[in-house]
């Protein structure tokens, strides 16, 4: 009778513990299916509009988020899906080669725009990431359109959504600057369109469109630049609400061509300075606000969010390159720029609820580029061993070793950004061996300070640098386009010419924003990359994403 019992009670315990989790995966199997049903039923979004700001640091949001208001930075963390730490491994941090990761989905190594420009061994000449001379300038009588994206080796979100919708959607984008444009509308656009600092104007490239549009030229004839220029830029917000460290007149601030690093500031005494006046727009506030304005108009006059076919609008901050080369992270001058792009996100998303409803479009934001600390500024305040390396006393001593190593000849062709390039033609005549070359040039440039690691090329092809601190060159590496020696540098050093300023960053992690009723609020706590933009907008805009696209869709931004 105590073994019946036993047994009884047994399989009576099974029994119930089958039922329970059969009805347990009956139940999560209806959620799973009723959240699938409920996107899958849901249109998508009228529009998606990607906004791009250079020099963003993920700190900056933290940082000055108690002067924001409510509406811009902190509507979109408040009610949208978000990460401050979004990877962004990338071994020259441009705002052309992250436009173009972010839209393709994918890194240089394949979108193949390593750089602002590189050295094609076959022809001996240096490369420009887009301009193109075949194609001529729409908009003003310069050459500032004179671009393309025929270097451009992938597909970007935009020409994935014009062919899934059979050419039917519409893809647009605008920037003061031509690359960030150009690789954000990608091949197919119906439109790219940029600042001319030449004219006021904002301009496009015959590569996108035949005939320049009436209304761009109706928005040019306003001459709405030269309005800007007779302000002065002053404080926004009163002096005390900035509470940084650092005052305003902080003397390791070189300010604008190192005479001018207080407010308030006047414009028509900066266009003084300048080889047009109209370049003053790009290092000011008002630039972003230019941009802005034109983009509201550009999606009013072209009809985009007007029908049931989904609509791509790219829109490229710019400005703030400028204010981190004259006045750094810590400056007042960087809070202001801050501020007033606030006020132009805010703006931008009250645009949008009354022109498309709340429920109707998608926001992104992310970073095209960032920014380190000025070398002078980690050492007197951070008390860091940072410093400046000199890319052509390098390439001097670099010249001289292999001279010694393999008797006279010019084995050196070229240097830039932290890619050295081999005179592959010359080897070949003298029946060397590129490898060898390649490895004893690296070992030298090993040695000098300042550099953390000089990686050969044939080393990098192999893949076998299975190391995350080489994540960067690997994503980078492209075999036509990319140096026989890729630089990194250490932390906190920096590159320096004797004539030229750079912009250079190796600061790797970038704000990333989703924004719409289509998103589930929330911190994402999973590891995103900077690809991983545009696999997750191509699964909102129910598409599929561009082909080359190695990035992952961001599975806890949908409901």
């Amino acid at each position: 009778m105590p073994i019946l019992y036993i047994w009884t009670n047994y399989f009576w315990m099974m029994f119930c513990k089958i039922t329970f989790i059969s009805i347990l995966f009956f139940l999560l199997a209806n959620v799973g299916s009723a959240q699938r049903n409920a996107f899958e039923n849901r249109n998508a979004p009228l529009i998606v509009v990607g906004i791009t700001i250079e020099q963003l640091r993920p700190d900056y949001i933290t940082r000055y988020w108690d002067s924001f208001q409510q509406g811009g930075f902190k509507r979109l963390i408040n009610e949208g899906a978000f990460t401050l730490s979004a990877r962004l491994d990338i071994h020259n941090i441009n705002s052309s080669s992250v436009a173009a990761s972010v839209y393709t989905g994918t890194y240089p190594a394949e979108h193949g725009i390593v750089a602002n420009k590189w050295y094609r061994q076959l022809t001996g000449e240096y490369i420009h990431s887009y301009k193109n001379d075949y194609y001529l300038t729409l908009g003003s009588d310069s050459k500032v359109g004179n671009a393309s994206a025929n270097m451009l080796k992938a597909y970007t979100v935009g020409d994935a959504l014009k062919q899934n919708s059979n050419f039917n959607s519409k893809v647009f984008s605008v920037s003061l600057t031509p690359g960030p444009a150009i690789f954000s509308a990608g091949h197919a656009a119906d439109g790219a369109y940029w600042y001319d600092i030449t004219s006021g104007n904002m301009i496009s490239s015959s590569y996108y469109i035949d005939a320049f549009p009436d209304w761009i030229r109706l928005f040019n004839d306003k001459k709405i630049p030269d309005t800007y220029l007779e302000r002065e830029w002053d404080l926004l917000l009163p002096k005390g609400s900035y509470k940084n460290k650092f005052n305003d007149d902080y003397i390791l601030e070189k300010g604008y061509w190192n005479k001018w690093n207080t407010f308030p500031y006047s414009l028509p005494k900066l266009s003084t300075m300048a080889g047009s006046k109209y370049e003053v727009m790009c290092i000011t506030p008002w630039g972003n606000r230019l941009i802005r304005d034109f983009a509201v108009q550009l999606i009013e006059r072209e009809g985009l969010g007007n029908d049931e076919m989904p609509d791509l609008m790219a829109i490229n901050f710019t400005s703030l390159g400028f204010a981190n080369k004259w006045f750094g992270p810590v400056s007042t001058e960087m809070h202001d720029h801050y501020l007033r792009i606030d006020q132009d996100i805010a703006s931008l998303l009250n645009y949008l609820d009354k022109k498309m409803g709340k429920d109707n479009y998608l926001v992104f934001l992310t970073a095209s580029s960032t920014c380190d600390y000025g070398i002078e500024f980690m050492k007197e305040e951070m008390n860091f061993n940072a410093g400046e390396f000199s890319p052509q006393s390098a390439m001097a001593l670099l010249k001289a070793y292999l001279h010694a190593l393999y008797g006279p000849g010019e084995w050196l062709v070229g240097y830039n950004e932290e890619q050295v390039y081999l005179n592959h033609n010359l080897i070949d005549a003298k029946s060397k061996s590129l490898d060898e070359m390649q490895d004893k040039a690296a070992l030298f440039l090993n040695q000098f300070e300042g550099i953390k690691a000089a990686l050969p090329a044939h080393v990098i092809e192999k893949g076998n640098l299975d190391n995350p601190r080489f994540y960067a060159i690997e994503n980078s590496y492209c075999v036509q386009r990319s140096g026989d020696i890729m630089l990194l540098l250490e932390e906190g050093w920096q590159p320096s010419y004797k004539y030229n300023e750079v912009d250079y960053s190796t600061y790797n992690q970038a704000p990333v924003i989703f924004f719409g009723s289509v998103v589930r609020p929330g911190e994402i706590v999973e590891p995103v990359e900077i690809t991983d933009i545009a696999p997750t907008i191509s699964r909102f805009l129910k598409i599929l994403p561009p082909d080359n696209t190695r990035g992952k869709i961001i599975q806890s931004v949908f409901w």
